[in-house]
């Protein structure tokens, strides 16, 4: 449970549920398994064989709008960030795909991440599939999906995390 939970009203209503997450979209919000049983595995996994990307936030799957658009626009960053990466070797970037733990019970998805060598001790990249990584850069790109409620709530975890900029 992220610190914002411990500390927000008890959900006792969908609608409470519905208000928690930032007003995310009601078909963005996974019924399976159950709001508020979900885990890091169950990010991990594909119901029905659906290839669609899911956040984790109190227990809760939240689908990540990513569209033909928006991954246009990360691809370009991604690049131009990998290029200067390419002559000035700070880190690493990662895409929309890269499940990060930014807390227990919190994994998010940044459209375009940096995570500067000082992150990795030894510079040795994590081997599991959710790390416990706090960029240093987050990028998320607005979709027609996203509220202003969903991404003012992101805003406050990725900074205490201890994301620099996002």
């Amino acid at each position: 449970m992220t610190a914002e939970a411990a500390l927000s009203p008890v959900i006792e209503t969908l609608a409470d549920l519905h208000e928690r997450l930032g007003c995310v979209p009601l078909y963005r919000i996974r019924c399976q398994p159950a709001p508020g049983t979900a885990t890091e595995a169950d990010v991990l996994v594909y119901p029905q064989g659906e290839k669609r990307l899911y956040e984790l936030v109190d227990g809760v799957l939240v689908e990540k709008p990513m569209g033909y658009y928006e991954s246009l626009l990360a691809a370009l960053l991604i690049r131009f960030l990998g290029s200067f990466l390419d002559v000035h070797d700070l880190g690493i970037v990662l895409g929309a795909d890269a499940t990060l733990r930014l807390a227990p019970g919190l994994v998010r998805l940044p459209d375009v991440s940096f995570i500067a060598w000082e992150r990795f001790p030894n510079r040795e990249l994590p081997a599991e599939p959710i790390p416990a990584l706090v960029p240093d850069l987050v990028v998320e790109i607005l979709s027609a999906g996203n509220t202003a409620a969903e991404m003012e709530r992101k805003l406050r975890e990725y900074f205490s995390a201890g994301v620099r900029l996002v």
